[in-house]
């Protein structure tokens, strides 16, 4: 019988969305079990998904760790350009329709996990402008298109360590935003790949070899890197950016497509997208299946 993702990696549609990350400050395993379980309890109408940093899975669980699980190593890219590694040990993915219960349940979170551990990151993420990012282009357009090819991209297959679970990489971006607006519609599509209106990706000598599509859209091994991304625009006034969020069935699909992006490939050219967002946080996860997570939890 094939162990089913949790269900809150699927579904979609959601306007609101919570990103907490936690470093542990207790090994009373028990404890931090309890404090899990009861953070995942209480707000039926908020999906919450839970995923744990490679230190904290191999503690919670030993006998097993998903083949290619590890912490996120810091990046040095060409031009100066670097993403930082800010690992801790457990991420909550909140989301749903109402600002107000999600509010709700992520406050219910931090309340249980307080007790074991301490909050490094606490983000809210806003739908905006049918799903596009505050650059203004359109969110999520490399998406695998159907249920089926999703899953192939996001879910550990059947038999592997981890089976229906899945490999996580989240970095909070911050854009320059004065800077992306003060270049011209033009310039903005060519560093992007795409069109913003029609949002429809360039071809032949119109799309820049440095644009962001040409960096991430990639085979290794003659494999489509392809990843399911649940990215959210944050903001204030001072600070704003994109909250990036994706799934994927291999760690390759993620550092893959980092190292041609901070030009750590043989061409050594970077995503021209660096030069107006910077990433300040970043980690790996992994997010077990809803049978391995439910095992994990009630286990002593």
């Amino acid at each position: 019988m094939s162990k089913t993702p949790q269900v809150g990696v699927f579904k979609e549609g959601s306007t609101h969305f919570y990103f907490l990350e936690y470093q542990f400050n207790s090994s009373n395993l028990a404890q931090i079990k309890s404090s899990i379980t009861a953070s995942l309890n209480a707000f039926p109408d908020v999906s919450v998904v839970v995923s744990f940093g490679e230190k904290a899975w191999h503690t919670l669980q030993p006998n097993w760790m998903p083949a290619t699980l590890t912490s996120f190593k810091p990046l040095k890219g060409q031009q100066g350009h670097q993403a930082p590694s800010t690992q801790a040990d457990l991420f909550f993915w909140l989301h749903g329709d109402d600002i107000s219960t999600v509010f709700d349940a992520a406050q219910h979170i931090d309340k249980q996990m307080k007790r074991v551990a301490t909050l490094c990151l606490d983000e809210r993420g806003f739908s905006y402008h049918q799903n596009r990012d505050l650059i203004d282009f359109e969110d999520g357009t490399a998406n695998p298109k159907t249920d089926e090819l999703k899953r192939e991209a996001a879910v550990i297959a059947k038999g592997l360590a981890g089976e229906g679970g899945s490999l996580v990489l989240t970095q909070k971006w911050v854009h320059d935003l004065d800077k992306w607006n003060a270049i011209s519609v033009h310039c903005q599509e060519a560093v992007v790949g795409r069109t913003k209106v029609e949002n429809i990706e360039l071809e032949g000598e119109a799309m820049p070899d440095d644009s962001h599509i040409s960096r991430t859209d990639l085979k290794v091994g003659g494999v489509p890197m392809k990843i399911y991304r649940r990215s959210a625009p944050f903001g204030t006034i001072t600070e704003k950016g994109l909250l990036f969020l994706a799934f994927g069935c291999e760690l390759v699909r993620f550092s893959s497509q980092l190292e041609s992006m901070y030009g750590l490939t043989e061409d050594q050219k970077i995503d021209q997208l660096l030069n107006f967002s910077k990433a300040v946080t970043g980690s790996y996860w992994f997010a077990p299946s809803q049978e391995d997570l439910d095992e994990v939890l009630g286990s002593e």
